[in-house]
């Protein structure tokens, strides 16, 4: 293989990863539908005042195959910001290199401004020259103040000292918890609250999850469904998986793009994407708690008396 043909091997490397990142969703999201089933069930009170919900679940919360799948896709993400940097920078034949100045070409991810300037000084980061150096500042962590790549690194680290990558399952953010097997008060709850036990803490059962209490007693409390989200656990950090795919497949093709001097075209589409996946799910949310579901109608594509969704094609049909 010629060098002229590194950048298209790259991009299909990417679009490969961005498949298997999809895939992986899916997969994900079929296991916790079909089989798996998540129920906080609730313990009232002597005065009936006060529900505390407790974790109950039927099957396996987090399969260790898709603790192996998704380090297998973000390392892969890893290396090819590496592989990427060491085509880009090695691309002048005429250079030479050493065998130390090799084994330090890899990706720059800095958390601050100056371990960025001692990164530049090295060789591979040179050849890129000015205008690429510049356009790979702008995407440090310490400018734009984005976790993913600093966690690309942690997980690069992790690899190397054998730690595994852990996941589990969160009460899914997006989706609050109904409560629709409450029967309160015939005068009506009173005042009331909903609070977590502890903030969104890893499921687990027999976990105290959510605390329900009213001012005028309940008649009764059933069990409620747990929305879930798997998150993987880097450092102190719950991180939600879905977005950490879409963030790092994002990073990536954008880390690309600057290495082989092109406008970030893909990254740029993709991002796009990827915020309006989350307004739609913010309006779900939102629709779901007001019962007004006008925005998430709109931004659906739904609502046929309302602006096409971003998924329309040039033609007009989803």
């Amino acid at each position: 293989m010629s060098k002229s043909d590194e950048p298209n091997k790259l991009f299909k490397r990417i679009g490969i990863l961005m498949q298997e990142a999809f895939d992986f969703i899916g997969e994900s999201a079929d296991h916790h539908h079909n089989k798996l089933k998540v129920l906080a069930v609730p313990r009232l009170d002597p005065d009936r005042r006060r529900a505390v919900y407790f974790v109950r679940a039927r099957g396996q919360l987090v399969p260790a195959e898709l603790e192996y799948k998704l380090s297998s896709i973000l390392f892969q993400a890893r290396a090819t910001l590496d592989r990427a940097i060491f085509a880009a920078s090695h691309a002048d034949p005429s250079e030479t290199w050493t065998e130390s100045e090799n084994t330090q070409t890899a990706f720059p991810i800095a958390a601050t401004e100056a371990h960025w300037d001692s990164l530049t000084r090295r060789k591979h980061l040179v050849a890129l020259g000015e205008r690429r150096v510049a356009n790979l500042r702008d995407i440090q962590p310490f400018t734009t103040g984005a976790s993913l790549p600093g966690l690309l690194n942690d997980l690069h680290r992790f690899d190397k000292h054998r730690d595994p990558l852990t996941l589990f399952l969160i009460a899914d953010p997006q989706f609050p918890m109904l409560f629709n097997h409450v029967i309160d008060h015939p005068a009506g709850p009173g005042e009331w609250w909903i609070d977590f036990v502890q903030p969104n803490p890893p499921l687990a059962v027999g976990l105290e999850l959510v605390e329900r209490r009213t001012t005028r007693p309940m008649v009764s409390a059933g069990p409620e469904d747990i929305p879930v989200a798997l998150a993987a656990r880097i450092g102190e950090d719950l991180v939600d998986v879905q977005d950490l795919l879409w963030d790092a497949m994002e990073y990536v093709s954008r880390a690309v793009e600057i290495l082989e001097g092109q406008k970030p075209t893909a990254a740029d589409a993709f991002a796009a994407y990827i915020s309006a996946e989350r307004r739609q799910l913010a309006a779900f949310q939102r629709g779901m708690l007001d019962d007004d579901w006008t925005e998430w109608l709109y931004l659906s594509g739904s609502d046929g008396n309302q602006g096409a969704s971003f998924r329309s094609t040039a033609d007009g049909t989803h």
